[in-house]
């Protein structure tokens, strides 16, 4: 198959970058709830997340399908399952399961009521294949649902050179390697390439100066694209200087005191 979004995954799977991915999922926590609950994940279900990272997507579809549902995530990273697994034994999570499992292998599709992803299709060379695969696989009535975001839909309502320099950079790493920053407006191309009618839903959301997770979020992004950004001469680790890029965000912030609009967040959904 040509969606093998684990082999390809730009920003690698340290430590560092799960832990980015848990603190992004925190921040996109509220939008993707929305999205699913949209999409029609409810009570009693059997649900599947592929490219569950460390699980938080797994843990949101859980609490909607309840103790009489169940939820399998599937990652290719050993690092992001191991996590994942342990943040659900802490929490005494009971319906949840973690394997790891390339999507491109994985066969069951037919064992689910939904399949879900987030920030996964962003990955793929051919998004309508991948979704297609999927869909000629489930079973008649089968939720599929994804969310991504639009990376070029951030900005500041006041001058933020040092804000729009990182998302910038961001972009051109993700363009320079292949994978599409403007995912979410494609969701819709996505489905009907797979001879689906999706319906879409998209949110944004909006940060202040003192909205410290946000300049964490764009901090940490940067941080696990730095080393592609340098191999790809993009930037070079002094001039992004990453130690001290979110205290400089924030002095930014604070002496210009615009609001931030952080990239937008669009879920589409459909049935087989």
């Amino acid at each position: 198959m040509s969606e093998n979004a684990g082999e390809s995954y730009v920003l690698g799977h340290s430590l560092r970058e799960l832990e980015r991915l848990e603190q992004q999922a925190g921040f996109f926590a509220d939008m993707t709830r929305q999205i699913l609950e949209r999409a029609g994940i409810g009570a009693g279900m059997r649900v599947l997340d592929i490219g569950c990272g460390v699980g938080d997507g797994v843990f949101i579809a859980a609490d909607l399908v309840g103790d009489g549902g169940s939820v399998v995530g599937i990652d290719i990273s050993e690092g992001a399952i191991e996590l994942a697994r342990a943040r659900a034994e802490a929490a005494g999570r009971s319906g949840v399961e973690f394997a790891v499992e390339a999507i491109e292998k994985f066969e069951d599709w037919s064992g689910f009521d939904a399949v879900i992803g987030r920030f996964i299709l962003i990955h793929m060379p051919d998004p309508a294949a991948a979704i297609a695969r999927i869909a000629g696989a489930a079973k008649p009535g089968t939720a599929i649902a994804f969310a991504e975001f639009d990376l070029g839909s951030a900005a500041a309502t006041a001058p933020a050179p040092l804000f729009e320099a990182q998302v910038a950079r961001i972009i051109e790493a993700y363009r320079k390697t292949g994978f599409e920053p403007e995912m979410g407006s494609k969701l819709y191309a996505a489905f009907r390439g797979a001879a689906l009618r999706p319906e879409l839903a998209a949110f944004t959301r909006v940060g202040s100066p003192s909205d410290r997770a946000g300049f964490g979020f764009l901090t940490e992004s940067v941080r696990s694209l730095l080393p592609a950004m340098e191999k790809l001469s993009i930037a070079t680790a002094a001039e992004v200087d990453i130690d001290t890029l979110a205290a400089r965000l924030i002095a930014e912030a604070e002496a210009a005191d615009p609001c931030y609009f952080y990239p937008r967040f669009v879920g589409g959904w459909a049935r087989t």
